[in-house]
């Protein structure tokens, strides 16, 4: 991280839980302060997670004149410091509720400063989830991460007895040795998939597939459309999925290898297939895929490249949505020039007929796909998008991703008011520290997984790489997803 702690306690950090709702108190860790300097003291807390910034109070009533000369900076990585709005109160400062998990004071406050929760975004590490795949035999590492609950139940808190998919992309097989953590045997395939039981990261509950039919791994989803075998060695990249009707569907990208592009980033995108199939006792039924190419990459009426199935929202009965409207949603992406967010829908009992698709053009549905408009200015290229219900989120759909696209180091939300928005500014709520590593390594692709989250939050994981395969060789435990667990605070 970017702050070193120093292993010094707020008066208030010992037995405290983390905080619940607005008014309950922030563990504190005292990570660093110095004395003197044209600030006076200066003295930097970490509360080991993001929380929303509401009282800042100390020990004894301080005099106003004294907390007037304090200056306050929050920040989710120690380094990047942004100013708190404050109005002082009876020895305590109103704080403006703003997220952060670094608070710098400078001034004279003391060393009995201590920190009370306000109304808004927490998001807290989820070490058990990011555990689960953090394995050394098999299955032993990948990106994408989507998950589609099989009874089509998307709603939170509805997963203990259901059966999740899981979709991944580029995957590992083979071997990580258990005390060096470098991989012993590796093969790379293109999309894998695993199933659990429940809504716990339980490994005995978790079961991870591939094409086991031949000598060697091979993808679980394997090009079969003639636009796809037009291309030399294309393979499918898998986006979101969704269970619609009893049958599975989701919406890969047509990839091929394309040397001339940089390291770790080597390919070219062709097309959009759909890949329907129904659904067993243990999953889909791949033996009886139906695959199609799809008009769904193209580019618009500026010229700009779109394509759909970055992330699926069946708003149904059937989905346990609120205020359900019966069509499914399928979110995409513009390039040009940013990432930018766009979407269609279609009535759920016509998933399958692309033709009866409609695209959102800023004011209504058309069914020209070429003049489908932005919904949100900035995203990454893969995300959700989620209804909520319950607290200050009640009736709002949220947007998950990562802010800065390829490239960010923060996990973000977007709050709007229906499926297409408007959606407000990004929220940055978790800075994801694994690139400060060096050695290439980058975080991406934050999402959401609402079935497996608990009422009123969000389960949300992001991926983790690195350009660089003797990396991966040296060391197995990069690529795989990382948890976090957004809250609301009220």
């Amino acid at each position: 991280m970017g702050i070193e702690a120093k292993g010094k306690t707020t008066m208030k950090e010992r037995a405290i839980k983390p905080p619940q709702r607005a008014g309950d108190p922030i563990p504190a860790l005292r990570v660093a302060e110095s004395d003197g300097g044209p600030d006076g003291r200066r003295t930097i807390y970490d509360f080991g997670a993001t929380y929303p910034l509401g009282t800042l109070r100390f020990g004894a009533v301080r005099p106003d004149e004294r907390v007037g000369r304090l200056r306050i900076g929050r920040s989710l990585d120690g380094r990047n410091w942004t100013p708190v709005e404050t109005v002082p109160a009876d020895g305590a400062i109103r704080l403006d509720d703003a997220p952060a998990r670094y608070v710098r004071l400078e001034g004279e406050a003391g060393e009995d400063a201590f920190f009370e929760a306000g109304r808004g975004f927490a998001a807290e590490p989820a070490d058990d989830w990011t555990a689960l795949f953090h394995r050394r035999e098999g299955w032993t590492g990948a990106d994408g991460i989507y998950s589609v609950p099989l009874n089509g139940l998307e709603a939170p808190g509805r997963a203990a007895a259901n059966r999740t998919l899981l979709l991944f992309g580029d995957t590992f097989i083979g071997t990580v040795d258990p005390v060096s953590n470098a991989r012993v045997s590796m093969a790379m395939i293109n999309n894998s998939m695993a199933l659990l039981h429940g809504d716990r990261p339980d490994p005995q509950r978790i079961a991870f597939r591939w094409n086991r039919s031949g000598p060697e791994p091979a993808s679980s989803i394997v090009p079969s459309t003639p636009r796809a075998l037009a291309h030399k060695d294309a393979y499918y990249w898998l986006q979101d999925g969704t269970s619609v009707g009893g049958k599975f569907h989701c919406f890969p990208l047509i990839v091929s290898p394309d040397p001339e592009g940089p390291e770790g980033f080597e390919f070219a995108v062709h097309g959009i297939v759909r890949v329907t199939a129904p659904i067993g006792e243990d999953g889909p039924m791949l033996e009886l895929q139906e695959q199609a190419d799809t008009p769904l990459y193209c580019r618009t009426a500026e010229g700009h490249t779109v394509y759909f199935g970055a992330a699926i929202l069946p708003l149904t009965e059937e989905a346990g949505a609120p205020n359900p409207d019966g069509y499914v949603y399928v979110y995409g992406l513009r390039n040009d020039g940013a990432t930018r967010l766009v979407a269609a829908r279609v009535a759920a009992e016509e998933l399958e007929r692309i033709e009866r698709w409609t695209f959102w053009n800023g004011s209504d549905w058309t069914d020209r796909i070429e003049d489908c408009a932005p919904i949100a200015p900035e995203t990454s290229t893969e995300l959700s998008v989620t209804p909520m219900v319950g607290g200050f989120l009640d009736g709002k759909f949220v947007v998950v991703y990562q802010q800065g696209g390829i490239s960010g180091s923060r996990v973000a939300v977007r709050v709007g008011d229906s499926p297409v928005g408007p959606f407000g500014p990004g929220i940055p709520l978790h800075y994801c520290a694994e690139p400060e590593a060096g050695n290439g390594i980058y975080s991406y692709n934050a999402k959401a997984h609402p079935h497996l989250s608990a009422p009123g939050e969000l389960l949300a994981s992001y991926n983790v790489n690195t350009t660089s395969m003797d990396v991966h060789r040296a060391d197995g435990g990069i690529y795989r997803p990382r948890f976090i667990r957004i809250r609301q605070i009220v």
